[in-house]
């Protein structure tokens, strides 16, 4: 009796101690007669289980009884319980991804379905990684939907920064402009600022005054702000706020070639 009363006393303290960020993340397994409850979990990385033999009691004043002796054991042997015991507190953390599946050395044996024997089963799923910017996104970037003007976009991962540079035209038709080189509605600005996990908010530069391949001074006028987002290796959005031309948007991006992907997917996971 005194071993269900202590038994009983640890898991209550446990429940009580556990630091709040653990609580969210423990479950309880009882070992009951001939069967885990429940006997299929689904749980995140980290999580914590704790299988806890279940104490019956009689209702009208009698004795408790823990039941049978079980076992916890790994189908693939990984981990149990050391022998068959009525009085089970066996906890384990699961830090990696996959499926476990356990059963009762007494009563069963590995790989029997878990609906009808004294099997059971955890599914640990693992949390997605969120995307970072890294090196592997330096390329160039564009619209479809705008094709003949993008963005080129360098990552400098060892400084926390990235920039960009946007080729892109004039807010209305130009007309009667001459121009000896290129188009006159052609127009191009820059951008630089912090990386912060898939996400880079930037100022934007407006250069000026200058001499093709001449050395000249130009003049920087700050433009407005752009935010850069990425969600995945090919696919991200460029949301600029111009106050000088009272524009404002979201311009949806994917690379212009593919060859860097594979590059941009092993830095992530990293």
């Amino acid at each position: 009796m005194s071993r269900i009363v202590f038994k009983l006393s640890l898991l209550a303290l446990l429940v009580i101690s556990w630091p709040a960020q653990v609580i969210a993340v423990g479950y309880t397994i009882l070992v009951k007669s001939n069967s885990y409850s429940p006997n299929d979990l689904v749980i995140n990385t980290g999580d914590s289980v704790a299988w806890v033999t279940e104490v019956t009691c009689d209702p009208y004043g009698g004795d408790c009884s823990e039941g049978p002796e079980h076992t916890v054991t790994a189908d693939d042997f990984s981990f149990a319980t050391r022998e068959p015991s009525d009085n089970i507190f066996f906890t384990r953390d699961f830090n990696e991804a996959g499926e476990i599946l356990y059963h009762c050395a007494v009563h069963s044996e590995p790989g029997k379905d878990i609906n009808t024997a004294m099997n059971g089963r955890i599914t640990v799923v693992g949390e997605e990684k969120a995307f970072q910017i890294n090196a592997g996104l330096n390329d160039a970037w564009y619209n479809p939907d705008t094709s003949g003007q993008g963005f080129f976009i360098t990552v400098f991962a060892d400084l926390g920064f990235v920039s960009l540079a946007w080729f892109t035209y004039e807010t209305e038709p130009v007309v009667d402009v001459e121009s000896k080189l290129g188009d006159a509605s052609h127009r191009w600005l820059t951008a630089l600022g912090p990386i912060t996990g898939d996400t880079s908010l930037m100022d934007i530069t407006f250069a000026s005054v200058g001499i093709f391949d001449t050395a000249t001074e130009i003049q920087r006028t700050d433009g407005g702000t752009i935010t850069l987002t990425f969600d995945s290796c090919n696919s991200g959005s460029v949301e600029y706020d111009i106050p000088s031309i009272s524009k404002s948007g979201v311009v949806p991006i994917e690379r212009v070639a593919d060859d860097n992907i594979d590059i941009c997917d092993i830095l992530n996971a990293e």
